[in-house]
């Protein structure tokens, strides 16, 4: 009995351990029923292979800081790729294989050479794209909205999916023109402006210039800086109203200098009486966008003052992006190749005469649309209550803080009342835009970040993050339509433009710092018939890779006004959409293989409602961290991790 009982408890072990397995089986099953179902209806996950939404969303690049300011950017590494952009396969042989070897920092201009060889001994390698987390439920229950970041499979290869940000809806036609985004909906006759929210905006900002990179050894040796007086075109330090820190990074101005200037001096001078140095009435710190040329920068990096200091200009700002900098050495390419702009050259370090890998900047890079929408920041720092005047002067004003930014000729104007916070916008000299004012918190004897800006036909302030909003939305795009526009699109810069953005305080002492200059986005108007143009005027005069002296030429025609006729007049492209179907573009527009540009097969311009995926809404996975001494990438990059705007 007692043998049985224990044959018995053996079976039930077993029994035990066959329901044990089997529920670990099911329970596998289950969670990869769940997983596929939680792919297949609520989100998915993707990685990113190409550039097309840099800086926004990062394809295979490289990270570099910059040997000359310390400005750390991206820019594209996809050539070294073709596999993973669908171009066919990479050679394993090192001789054939495409490799990026060079960009140009954005900040001070210097390109950089990241070649295995390169002096700092630096391994300059290329990561992989940002993995990002899409969205599938949003669009099961809501219709897609402008503006998003989007993930769709490639109409004429469903199996592929590109992800762009949706710019145009069902029953619309869509306008690019000057880099803007109009629509005209079905059954109206007039094309209208689209503006960016936000949070979207934010994001699709490119940094034009951020002040916080100055090199103050490249100004010692002479070399402008780009915020000063215009009384002081070399040198800010002899301005009779501000004052620059020793590292060039900060202005301050005691405000007694400017505190009894007429009312006029708010008002922009006509362009008759601006100097050939575009420089506005006295009292103003003022941006000019000063691009060292390869020879300038070659000069500096040697702490030499470059040959020709007198004859430099300031430029229009363009649609320049420095993701798209690289300088690709590419064997199979006859008709260009990054080793004819790396050139050697001897230089001394420690007493020591050395060769070193200097590159010169790629001409078809450096952008060449005119950009006329601009974002001005800056911390803003005041005392408790303004300096005393001794004697008192009947025209001392109230303390007052300006910020100017200037658009085809025209200044466009924030002005706030450093005691009540009182913020006005306004278009000095236009009679039709009445000025429009808010209440803002900026008050004396504290710090607060400033922006303005002039986008999309619209004047927008944020202060400490926080948008202001003003009566009607400040919006002006009202008088740019019709023969009769008091601000034409189709207006031209002229001299004013070389100093697209100014700072003015009056009646107080002031400091500002972490000054900015950010531009928005520029569309670039291209479809099938001019898909190779990355120029929007109908006659542009510039020069490409294969001319020779293309970077001093093109620097030249961006630098004088008697060659701008042709800004302002560019290409228009409309894209018609019907029911379910949808306008897609990069935010790389000169790098985007998106919806103005399909022709494969007779694929339309646009993307089916049954072809959208979802909405990206988190990077989730930037390249990790590479681990010292090893070829690895592991270690997670919190500060990337981010969600999508």
């Amino acid at each position: 009995m007692v043998e049985k009982n224990k044959d018995a408890k053996i079976e039930n072990h077993k029994g035990d351990e066959f329901r044990m397995v089997r529920e670990v089986v099911e329970s596998l099953a289950v969670a990869l029923v769940l997983a596929f179902l939680f792919k297949l209806f609520l989100v998915e996950l993707f990685v990113i292979p190409t550039g097309s939404m840099a800086p926004t969303l990062m394809g295979f690049h490289k990270d570099v800081i910059c040997t000359t300011c310390g400005y750390e950017f991206p820019f594209s590494a996809s050539e070294e790729f073709p596999e993973a952009v669908g171009q066919g396969r990479r050679s394993e042989h090192a001789v054939d294989r495409p490799l990026v070897l060079g960009g140009t920092c954005p900040q001070c201009g210097f390109t950089m050479y990241v070649g295995k060889d390169n002096t700092t001994g630096k391994d300059y390698r290329s990561y992989p794209g940002d993995r990002i987390l899409v969205s599938k439920y949003n669009y099961e229950f809501r219709a897609p909205r402008r503006w998003n970041v989007t993930v769709f499979r490639y109409p004429g290869k469903a199996q592929v999916s590109y992800i762009k940000r949706l710019v145009g809806l069902e029953n619309e036609t869509i306008r690019i023109q000057n880099g803007d985004i109009f629509v005209k909906k079905a059954g109206e006759n007039e094309f209208h402006i689209q503006r960016k929210p936000s949070r979207p905006l934010h994001a699709m900002l490119q940094l034009v210039y951020d002040n916080d990179y100055a090199v103050p050894a490249h100004h010692k040796l002479g070399w402008p800086t780009r915020w000063g007086e215009p009384v002081a075109e070399t040198d800010a330090k002899t301005g009779d109203v501000w004052s620059v820190s020793d590292d060039y990074r900060s202005f301050t101005t005691e405000g007694r200098a400017n505190a009894d200037m007429p009312e006029e001096a708010d008002a922009a001078a006509p362009d008759s009486a601006v100097p050939d140095s575009a420089a506005p009435e006295d009292g103003w710190l003022v941006y000019r966008h000063f691009i060292p040329s390869s020879h300038d920068c070659w000069a500096l990096g040697q702490n030499m003052p470059p040959d020709d200091l007198d004859a430099v200009r300031p430029q229009l700002i363009t649609d320049f992006n420095p993701y798209n900098s690289g300088l690709v050495n590419n064997p199979a390419e006859i008709r260009r190749s990054a080793s004819d702009l790396i050139i050697p050259r001897e230089v001394m370090k420690d007493g020591n005469v050395v060769q070193e890998k200097f590159c010169q900047k790629d001409p078809d890079t450096v952008g060449l649309n005119w950009v006329g929408d601009l974002v001005l920041s800056c911390e803003l720092t005041t005392p408790a209550s303004p300096p005393s005047s001794s004697p008192p002067s009947p025209k001392t004003v109230a303390p007052r803080f300006q910020a100017r930014l200037v658009k085809g000729a025209r200044t466009f104007l924030c002005s706030i009342d450093l005691v009540t916070g009182t913020a006005t916008l306004s278009i000095p000299g236009v009679e039709a835009f009445p000025p429009v004012s808010a209440t803002t918190p900026v008050r004396l004897g504290r710090s607060h970040r400033v922006q303005f800006g002039n986008l999309d036909e619209q004047l927008r302030l944020w202060v400490d993050g926080k948008e202001i909003a003003f009566e009607n939305g400040a919006v002006y795009d009202h008088l740019c339509e019709g023969g009769d526009a008091v601000l034409p699109r189709t207006r031209s810069p002229n001299r004013l433009d070389l100093a697209p953005a100014g700072i003015h305080v009056r009646g107080t002492s002031a400091t500002v710092a972490h000054l900015k200059l950010m531009r928005d986005l520029y569309y670039i108007a291209c479809d099938r018939e001019t898909r190779s143009l990355t120029c929007d005027l109908l006659r542009p005069p510039f020069y490409l890779f294969g001319s020779g002296g293309a970077e001093q030429r093109n620097a030249r025609v961006l630098s004088t006004p008697e060659l701008w006729d042709a800004f302002g007049k560019t290409r228009v492209v409309d894209f018609p959409l019907e029911k379910d179907q949808f306008l897609l573009l990069g935010d790389n527009s000169a790098r985007s293989q998106d919806s103005r540009l399909w022709d494969e097969g007779g694929i339309p311009p646009y993307v089916p409602r049954d072809l959208l995926v979802g909405e990206a809404i988190l990077v989730y996975w930037p390249h990790g961290l590479p681990i010292p001494g090893l070829p690895l990438n592991w270690i997670p990059n919190f500060p990337q991790m981010r969600f999508i705007d």
